[in-house]
């Protein structure tokens, strides 16, 4: 399973976040200048991040609105798992949860306004 890009965006700023946080309470005279710069890195890459989740989310929207058939909604998978729309895309079926469907969809049609 890939882990996908934009936790791997935030993982690294928090990091770069954290160092920065370190490097201002070791060096003082440097110290704050660094830990800004670090800060406008964080703001800019969730920004950054953000972006690139909505834009993937209307991409997918798209496909599924175009390309895809709802068969099933809400399908129960039990305590731990989230619940899935079965899709018919083509001539494969693919599981999405209710959650990113929505949001797939939502935004797609906030797009296309």
């Amino acid at each position: 399973m890939a882990i996908p890009i934009p936790i791997i965006i935030t993982v690294f700023l928090v990091l770069a976040f954290c160092i920065a946080v370190v490097v201002s309470i070791v060096d003082k005279e440097y110290g704050k200048a660094t830990a800004l710069i670090f800060v406008i890195i964080l703001i800019i890459g969730l920004y950054n991040t953000a972006y690139v989740d909505k834009a993937e989310s209307i991409i997918k929207g798209e496909y599924y609105s175009t390309q895809c058939q709802l068969i099933e909604t809400n399908i129960d998978n039990g305590l731990f798992q989230s619940n899935t729309n079965k899709l018919k895309c083509g001539d494969v079926i693919e599981n999405v949860t209710v959650d990113e469907y929505q949001q797939a969809i939502q935004a797609y049609q906030g797009d296309s306004d």
